[in-house]
């Protein structure tokens, strides 16, 4: 019975995040803001640069058999940051949406929780119905690709800056989340998420919002029933007044009659 209850709720919030507007800022699935664009695109800048960064490989840079030909780590090439910015978009694409995380935390990498718990009633043989096959679970979702997509403007109209950026001698080289996001892509009004972390507790109050909607839908029957009764209250003076309206003829009918007699 308790997971039954689970994918009830489960389901109840997908079904209301589906309907919901892609720019209310509760959905989770509504589109990334640049703010958002900026703290992910520097997070895979830097992963990727930690990542290239342990090859002790060396490049010969000019022709094979030129005696002149320079040797050049690869760590210190321009290879090494071409071989960056083309994988760092991609790189994106291995994030989903944590539904059940607040704000900017909602995109991270791996299965999403909630999704893992439904994957998890699945194959325990619960009957999970999400609209769409199995094997498209695990597909990034629409604001991934929109992040893609964003983060490829992003590299193509600030490539001079992280070029310099990377060039310049480490002891001169400024935070790139400073550089990159506060200092050239963001507006002074949308830099709040670069403050954010999951640590694992903010999370989205689901029962939460299930309370509220109990809530909402046991005001809104009061609110109906009050109405109706109150409908029925008044039919029911109409009734009383007209019957005193008659009695009150009949009363003055018989006191004529009498008159007359």
């Amino acid at each position: 019975m308790a997971n039954k209850g689970h994918v009830l709720i489960y389901l109840s919030v997908i079904l209301k995040l589906a309907l919901s507007q892609s720019d209310d800022p509760t959905n989770p699935h509504r589109d990334p803001s640049k703010c958002e664009v900026c703290k992910y695109v520097v997070d895979e800048l830097e992963g990727s640069l930690s990542d290239t960064s342990k090859t002790h490989e060396v490049l010969r840079i000019g022709h094979e058999f030129d005696k002149e030909a320079k040797e050049i780590k690869y760590r210190h090439s321009e290879t090494r940051l071409i071989d960056v910015l083309e994988q760092v978009c991609e790189r994106i694409l291995k994030y989903n949406i944590h539904a059940e995380r607040e704000a900017s935390r909602r995109f991270a990498k791996g299965t999403a929780e909630t999704m893992q718990t439904l994957m998890n009633l699945r194959d325990k043989g619960v009957k999970v119905e999400l609209g769409i096959p199995d094997n498209m679970w695990e597909v990034p979702g629409a604001p991934i690709y929109k992040m893609k997509q964003y983060c490829d403007s992003l590299i193509e109209q600030y490539e001079d800056v992280i070029n310099d950026w990377y060039f310049a001698e480490p002891d001169e080289r400024t935070d790139l989340t400073n550089l990159l996001c506060l200092d050239n892509y963001l507006a002074k009004g949308d830099q709040e998420c670069l403050k954010e972390v999951w640590t694992g507790k903010e999370r989205v109050d689901f029962d939460g919002d299930q309370e509220e909607d109990e809530k909402q839908d046991k005001k809104q029957k009061t609110s109906k029933k009050r109405k109706k009764n109150n409908t029925q209250d008044g039919e029911k003076k109409k009734k009383a007044k007209k019957g005193v309206h008659l009695n009150s003829e009949n009363i003055h009918s018989t006191v004529h009659s009498k008159t007359e007699l």
